[in-house]
């Protein structure tokens, strides 16, 4: 007999002899960072990705959130990983597989043990039924709840209340949506510096039927942690990864921790700790590998908690940290749309309509308001006026579009009088006050330059398209001057998405009509 053969042999009966053969059977089918090859038992990281058929799926990206390989045509994949920095592994879910769940949460990761030198982490991913292009996804911002103890949540109503109103709301549309999947995404913030609300917030998810994305929130971090590496611990026990994708039909998923906590070590628990926005070298090396391994041709949706392009006043593309990283690899692809919350107020900038020589031609910058309303107060409306309410996105194959949708409940009471539709609020001349040039004013939160224009009727006009006029939305501002001695935080605020125009003499009713980006007329009536 060969020598060689004899010795593999050998070695293949003693392993079986000590229980060992499976493991040994799933290496030798593993090379580097890569696929097709040995396995290197060297490599820190292994494992196997097959469907719910027990059959291996190629191509599969898993990361240990620095390092990204592909599974080979075996399903086998391995990582030489540093295990005393990693403490995930985690695969970015292919297109044609559901995103599975539990209690509302991704399951897409495994926790690496403390101390372990080797770690065998295999995936079983369940086939989608049908084509999954068309779906539709709930998009949420900035929940930020406190105790009910808690001195700055006390004015107006409990934010652990409006977050169980929102969550509330979102299950029964997604209930009312039969024909496709229903996912959704949180945009940070979930809890205010109190890490012990980890709780209460997953409390709210347990019963959703769909799953939540989350990215992590200034908020979210451990407020007194010496680094940003301890900082994050708490939302990793309950979270998962802070970077990590995912496909969802033909589009590409990108969540990102673009909040980098400083040393904090000296601050209470319950102060908030000095931070810069942007990604770290952590993150800039993870999206770097992982973009290398997404087409160039895909469609982008990127998430961070605060915005990686234009904001009202600032340009984050400019100042943050590593951002001619991130735009230089974004700007290689199709189209990005980049959502974030964090300025808990509402605000879209479409480069390519809005510049000349537009600086990002393929990229959206998209801002949702508080969802739970103005901080502090939890009122009806966030501090520019928007209604509390969260961002319904559907999306078919590469079409996309969204629309505002305001909650429906009240400390869990059906708000009777809501409108329908609700995407404008008008002003009459003077009203209560709160304007005082005598103009109809006009709030379209969900604005942005790819609307038609804001049209103005009333006995003397018709149609006339009104003026885009940089101040205060007046209901939102009363709350302000109402509660502003109490609580501090409260800032005046002025929103570039305000309307004006000078009514007709002797007029005393008008109607205000426009069309969104997507041909969807919208109306709103006010007499005086």
């Amino acid at each position: 007999m060969n020598k060689r053969i004899f010795i593999f042999l050998f070695i293949i009966g003693a392993l079986c002899l000590c229980g060992c053969a499976d493991d040994f059977a799933t290496k030798i089918n593993l090379d580097g960072n890569s696929s097709e090859g040995e396995f290197n038992s060297e490599a820190a990281l292994y494992g196997t990705v097959q469907d719910n058929y027990g059959k291996p799926i190629a191509g599969v990206l898993v990361s240990d959130g620095m390092q990204t390989t592909e599974t080979d045509a075996k399903g086998n994949w391995q990582l030489f990983s540093d295990l005393k920095l990693r403490r995930f592994v985690f695969v970015t879910i292919p297109a044609g597989y559901e995103v599975p769940s539990k209690n509302g949460i991704p399951q897409f990761w495994q926790r690496i043990p403390e101390n372990e030198k080797q770690f065998k982490a295999d995936f079983t991913l369940m086939k989608r039924a049908g084509s999954g292009d068309r779906y539709t996804i709930l998009m949420t911002a900035d929940p930020q709840i406190r105790a009910k103890t808690a001195g700055t949540d006390k004015y107006m109503f409990h934010s652990i209340d409006i977050y169980e109103d929102m969550c509330k709301d979102m299950k029964e549309l997604a209930a009312s949506i039969t024909d496709r999947p229903v996912y959704s995404i949180c945009l940070g913030d979930m809890v205010h510096n109190n890490m012990s609300l980890w709780e209460d917030y997953c409390e709210g998810l347990k019963d959703f039927s769909f799953p939540v994305f989350h990215v992590i929130g200034n908020h979210d971090h451990i407020q007194n942690a010496a680094s940003d590496d301890l900082a994050v611990a708490e939302y990793e026990k309950y979270l998962g990864p802070t970077n990590y994708a995912v496909d969802l039909g033909q589009v590409h998923y990108i969540f990102l921790d673009n909040i980098e906590m400083a040393d904090n070590s000296a601050l209470t628990a319950s102060a908030t700790g000095a931070y810069k926005n942007g990604l770290s070298e952590e993150a800039v090396e993870w999206l770097r590998g992982h973009l290398s391994h997404v087409d160039k041709n895909k469609i982008l949706m990127v998430c961070g908690h605060t915005s990686f392009y234009k904001k009202i006043g600032y340009d984050p593309s400019v100042s943050d940290l590593n951002a001619s990283v991130y735009t230089g690899l974004f700007s290689a692809y199709k189209f990005v749309h980049s959502w974030a919350g964090h300025n808990h107020d509402y605000y879209n900038y479409a480069y390519a309509a809005e510049e000349t020589s537009p600086k990002y031609p393929n990229v959206e910058s998209h801002i949702l308001g508080r969802s739970t309303g103005m901080l502090g107060l939890n009122a009806s409306v966030t501090s520019d006026g928007g209604p509390r309410g969260y961002l319904v996105i559907d999306v078919d194959g590469e079409n996309i579009t969204w629309k505002f949708k305001a909650c429906g409940y009240e400390e869990g009471k059906k708000l009777e009088n809501l409108p329908a539709d609700w995407q404008l609020r008008a002003y009459a001349p003077n009203e209560q006050g709160w304007y005082t040039s005598g103009k109809v004013y006009v709030n379209v939160w969900n604005y942005d330059a790819h609307w038609g224009p804001v049209y103005y009727s009333d006995s003397g006009k018709t149609k006339v398209a009104m003026s885009k006029d940089k101040t205060h939305d007046g209901y939102a501002n009363s709350l302000y001057e109402q509660y502003k001695d109490q609580y501090t935080v409260l800032a005046y605020t002025t929103t570039p998405h305000m309307f004006s125009i000078e009514p007709s003499e002797g007029a005393t009713s008008a109607t205000i009509e426009t069309t969104d980006r997507f041909g969807n007329r919208y109306t709103a009536s006010v007499s005086w």
